[in-house]
């Protein structure tokens, strides 16, 4: 099943390049020596002022608007095309450009690029392309669920079920459908509400510009672009319950992909499929998700109790991101690099009728581009890396509120709860 490929990329327990215990206790102790080194020397808060940045020269801003709207043409053909595959073409996934397209280009280029690029996202969209584009004035209040932002939080949902649960996630068909209807769904919204109403609802844009924030490049509010230091941007992310909510539920979903890769799940799995195997792992998802966010809530109510703070959990969900940007890439680098290749063949003939458009149709996928070695010390640095910037930028925060003594105290349990995310993760990804 293709989602189940996708999903998990390639390489198993021997990619991680020491033992999987050393790996996790490695992690563990510099997590802990990250924090008492913040508790000693970081006693006022600092990244906010560096995500500023510096202004890049008005040349580059220039290049930058010509580049855009061609781009946008770009990604909306590519778009309605990979929309088409998906309604009309070829009904086996291996010759569709559907499922690798919406499985990898999308599900893992984008953040990949929003990491390195900023807010790509939001410039490149099609649903923002089309969404100003049917937009309308309009005197009518868009409805309390759709000013809320919570309609944001479906998508995300929708998505993981279909990627990890489904038992036919990769039908081109089933891709084409509700792409049509989401798509359809936010214009019916932006043509009534306006689009920075129906905006809220696109659950992907804003998760896209979570991870976009770690990125070394800003725009601020009036398009002007600055150059910083990576991940220090996550300190000017505002705080919010529904970015909270959208940041565990991905979060979530990335441990049940790690998860279903154990012997555990596929002893579980044994014998399973169709309705069946969706049932067991609609139930294994909903309930990894569930123990990803209770953890973090938890450890959210102790800190909350010391400093009073009834918004504990909301005031850290940005420090989650880093985490999330780090599993993604453990769990999907090496996918991204070795899958992704089916792409080129693929746009040669996307709706796989035997066509031969840009004479990439034979581009055979090379699978000794990125070694086993590699994608484990990937694996290994990302989730590191992620969780060491997650601690900063959490005792950042802290030290903006409160006085570094009780700030330092607030994130004893904060640090449990990412050790354990820490050594969870790399066990998993070792499988």
């Amino acid at each position: 099943m293709l989602p189940a490929v996708l999903g998990h990329g390639v390489g198993g327990r021997s990619d991680l390049p020491i033992p999987e215990w050393q790996a996790a206790w490695g992690a563990g102790v510099a997590l802990v020596l990250s924090f008492a080194a913040l508790g000693l020397l970081w006693h006022r808060p600092r990244l906010e002022g560096m995500s500023v940045g510096r202004p890049v020269q008005p040349v580059v801003h220039r290049v930058l608007d010509l580049l855009a709207a061609p781009l946008r043409a770009v990604v909306l053909i590519v778009f309605l095309v990979v929309l088409a595959a998906g309604l009309m073409g070829a009904g086996d996934a291996a010759s569709n450009i559907a499922p690798v397209s919406v499985y990898v280009v999308f599900w893992i280029g984008v953040p990949v690029a929003s990491v390195l690029f900023g807010p790509v996202w939001r410039a490149v969209s099609p649903w923002e392309t089309l969404g100003r584009l049917v937009s309308r004035p309009s005197d009518a209040e868009a409805p309390r669920w759709l000013r809320s932002g919570w309609a944001a939080l479906v998508p995300i949902s929708i998505f993981h079920w279909l990627e990890l649960a489904y038992h036919d996630g990769a039908n081109p068909r089933v891709l084409g459908w509700l792409g049509l209807a989401y798509t359809v769904g936010l214009m019916a919204m932006s043509r009534r509400w306006g689009w920075e109403e129906a905006r809220r609802a696109e659950g992907f844009g804003v998760l896209f510009d979570a991870i976009a924030s770690l990125s070394p490049f800003r725009r601020d509010g009036s398009g002007r672009l600055s150059v910083r230091l990576p991940l220090v941007g996550v300190a000017e992310t505002p705080a919010s319950p529904i970015l909270l909510a959208v940041v565990l539920a991905a979060l979530g979903g990335t441990a049940f992909d790690g998860f279903s890769r154990t012997y555990f799940w596929d002893g579980l799995m044994a014998g399973r499929a169709g309705w069946e195997a969706t049932s067991v792992g609609t139930v294994g998802l909903v309930w990894v998700v569930a123990l990803v966010g209770i953890a973090y809530h938890l450890a959210c109510r102790s800190g909350g109790r010391l400093t009073g703070a009834p918004d504990f959990a909301v005031i850290f969900g940005a420090s989650l991101v880093p985490i999330l940007v780090g599993y993604d890439l453990a769990h999907y680098f090496s996918l991204l690099l070795l899958e992704g290749q089916a792409f080129l063949a693929l746009i040669s003939d996307p709706l796989g009728r035997g066509w031969n458009l840009f004479g990439t149709v034979d581009y055979a996928v090379n699978w000794t581009l990125v070694s086993t070695t590699a994608v484990g010390w990937v694996q290994l640095v990302s989730i590191v890396v992620g969780h060491l910037a997650a601690v900063l930028v959490a005792h950042d925060r802290a030290v903006e509120r409160w006085n570094p003594s009780v700030a330092l105290r607030s994130q004893y349990p904060m640090l449990a709860v990412m050790v354990a995310y820490t050594v969870l993760a790399l066990v998993l990804v070792a499988g």
